[in-house]
């Protein structure tokens, strides 16, 4: 049976270590600080790279979508080697990634590039590509996959954490660059933002996570049976210690076997509080 290569952008909260693993495929997002500073994310930068600019420059990039040739040019090598392409997008109404992907997509004969909608943020997004990547390992064909992750979608579940402590207001442009991503605060899903102030410092090595945390902790995961303790993901963008805290109290306190904890670009969508926290677990009514 033909193989089917999982791709996603740059923003799905992918640890480089299980991208690695399962030869995942990543379309780059750019990465905009001014005209002359425009960056392909993962291949001229990478994300701990540009969280030294921001701290050191006090400005937040502009971030900008895979434009539809980016991806058909990522694509052709597995098609022309006999693969079907399965890309996975974050929510269209967040990134004007799906409709490039559908645009690269029609570059190919019908039915071998295989666009899914994720209608997550970007740590859902990682759920489920992750979904995918296991489906995939399969054999299993595209369009069955496809129905899978809708099935899954529906138990999936994403908090996002916000710190109230403003670090810049200077918002990166795109300048002229087209297919602009918009802010998470502007996607109308099932996700959740609680906006709470996290207490902890970048200048403060032992800075601490807070009741904004143990908020979550208590309202997301409070009842452990329903939740798939299989695996969680926390995604963070410049909160690496409430990221650690998190993780390790989803261990202790929840019983989770795995938390992958990975870095993100995607809390520069919220300009003026770039760090952030993501976390994203599946209900265990989604279990088979």
């Amino acid at each position: 049976m033909t193989k089917v290569k999982i791709f996603t952008d740059s923003l799905s909260d992918l640890p480089p270590t299980v991208i690695e693993q399962y030869e995942i495929g990543i379309a780059p997002v750019y990465v905009v600080f001014s005209n002359e500073l425009i960056f392909r994310h993962t291949v001229d930068i990478t994300t701990e790279e540009i969280y030294t600019y921001v701290r050191e420059k006090g400005t937040i990039p502009g971030i900008a979508a895979p434009t539809s040739h980016d991806l058909s040019t990522l694509f052709a090598p597995c098609i022309a080697a006999g693969d079907n392409v399965l890309f996975i997008s974050m929510a269209s109404g967040l990134s004007p990634t799906y409709k490039n992907a559908v645009a690269a997509a029609q570059q190919f004969p019908e039915g071998r590039v295989t666009v899914i909608d994720s209608s997550s943020i970007s740590s859902g997004t990682a759920m489920m590509v992750l979904r995918a990547v296991a489906a995939a390992r399969k054999r299993r064909h595209p369009a069955t996959i496809t129905k899978e992750l809708h099935h899954s979608r529906t138990n999936l579940e994403e908090e996002m954490l916000l710190d109230k402590l403003n670090f810049v207001n200077q918002g990166g442009n795109v300048y002229g660059l087209h297919n602009r991503i918009k802010s998470p605060l502007n996607l109308k899903s099932p996700a959740t933002v609680r906006s709470g102030r996290m207490h902890f410092s970048m200048n403060e090595p032992q800075g601490g996570a807070t009741k904004a945390l143990d908020k979550m902790l208590h309202n997301a995961f409070d009842n452990k049976d329903e939740i798939d303790q299989k695996l969680v993901l926390i995604s963070q963008t410049m909160a690496e210690q409430p990221a650690e805290y998190l993780r390790e109290a989803l261990i202790k306190k929840v019983g989770c076997d795995e938390v992958l904890v990975t870095s993100s670009i995607s809390g520069f969508l919220s300009r003026t509080s770039p760090r952030s926290l993501g976390v994203s677990y599946y209900r265990r009514a989604d279990q088979d």
